[in-house]
């Protein structure tokens, strides 16, 4: 089939899983010679263009399929786009059924339709969110969710079909392994290794940055030989054996994450974590909280130990659990290298999509 181009547009460069993504799938779609693009909404290199939410539709060719991965404004992107074009939306998180937050974890408002004032302060809450609806609506986008779980949710608020089509990464041929990851990163063979990772750091708010210290403090005085990264803030420094490191590229992550013992994710929300598949690439079982797709992810006591979302108790114990065992290192870490190189490589997520897009064209031509 041939297929026509197809216009990646993704809000900020540096919006990390969105962007990754869409990458991906321009790297795979590059690769069967099909035409791609890729904008953004404020591009900070020189290899995508930088577009402005409400000059997308005048932007995008009349025979182009449009793919957009997330936007500051969806009101603005969706209404500049003429009514029977083809246009795929890829859900990275809940923004375009609420009022302006990511995620609504469990505020009562929206399923009320959202409030004004907003209980978590988004401006005009209500409003925003009617016309997000109204633009789905008119313009009848086909909607892909990575995660089971926003997809249910996404049905439920935008009373549409959507296929679910999970994350992927490039998965390596063959673990690197742990012993020469510690050797190139100078962190001592018999070290207990723990990571936290999530773009922002200690600021990050979904991810609980502003309870890393605290968790890594009461690790600490149960296993004194335990050393810490904590990734993805604006600065670098070390406090003992708490490492804190700035936002690192993808090579670096990888390195720190074959030297580690475990990723200590205590997320209060999430899509379909590229965060998490990068530990799973890395053989690096996750202790993380059950929300959102996680549990799409990590199989408990299999692949990692999930824990009730918020219980930091139950969180700690099972970090304290599988750093205390290195036989559940090791075989947590390996289920988890190979059933993810299954389940999430990105050659597979790059099919997914490759048939959607056929499944589209051929409903588009018939």
């Amino acid at each position: 089939m041939d297929f026509p181009p197809i216009y990646h547009h993704t809000g900020l460069e540096s919006n990390g899983g969105a962007t990754r993504v869409a990458r991906l799938l321009i790297a795979g779609l590059n690769k069967r010679k099909v035409t791609t693009n890729l904008s953004f909404e404020l591009a900070e290199k020189l290899d995508g263009t930088a577009i402005l939410p409400e000059d997308f539709g005048r932007y995008l060719p009349d025979m182009a399929m449009g793919h957009v991965h997330c936007t500051g404004n969806w009101p603005a992107l969706l209404g500049s786009i003429p009514s029977q074009r083809k246009i795929i939306v890829t859900l990275h998180d809940c923004d375009l059924f609420t009022g302006g937050c990511p995620y609504p974890l469990d505020c009562p408002a929206l399923e009320e339709g959202c409030a004004d004032p907003c209980p978590r302060k988004f401006p005009e809450s209500s409003e925003i969110r009617k016309a997000k609806l109204e633009q789905v609506r008119r313009l009848e986008p086909v909607l892909v969710s990575p995660s089971r779980w926003l997809a249910r949710l996404a049905r439920t608020h935008l009373h549409r079909a959507v296929a679910v089509i999970p994350n992927g990464i490039p998965w390596p041929s063959r673990p690197f392994p742990k012993s020469a990851a510690r050797q190139q990163l100078g962190i001592h063979p018999s070290a207990r290794v723990a990571v936290f990772a999530a773009h922002g750091g200690m600021t990050a708010a979904y991810k609980s940055g502003d309870a890393w210290q605290g968790l890594w403090r009461h690790l600490k005085g149960q296993l004194p030989e335990l050393v810490c990264f904590a990734v993805g803030g604006d600065k670098e420094e070390r406090q003992g054996d708490l490492v804190v490191w700035p936002y690192v590229d993808r090579r670096k992550l990888s390195l720190l994450m074959a030297a580690a013992d475990v990723l200590l994710y205590p997320t209060k929300a999430d899509n379909h974590s590229l965060v998490i598949l990068e530990a799973m690439s890395c053989c690096l079982p996750v202790v993380s909280y059950a929300v959102g797709g996680v549990p799409e992810q990590i199989t408990d006591r299999v692949t990692g130990l999930l824990v009730s979302p918020g219980d930091q108790t139950a969180f700690l114990e099972a970090a304290v659990t599988i750093l205390a065992d290195p036989v559940m290192i090791r075989q947590m870490g390996l289920e988890a290298y190979s059933s993810g190189q299954k389940r999430f490589s990105s050659q597979r997520m790059i099919a997914g999509y490759m048939q959607l897009y056929s499944r589209i064209l051929e409903k588009h031509n018939s």
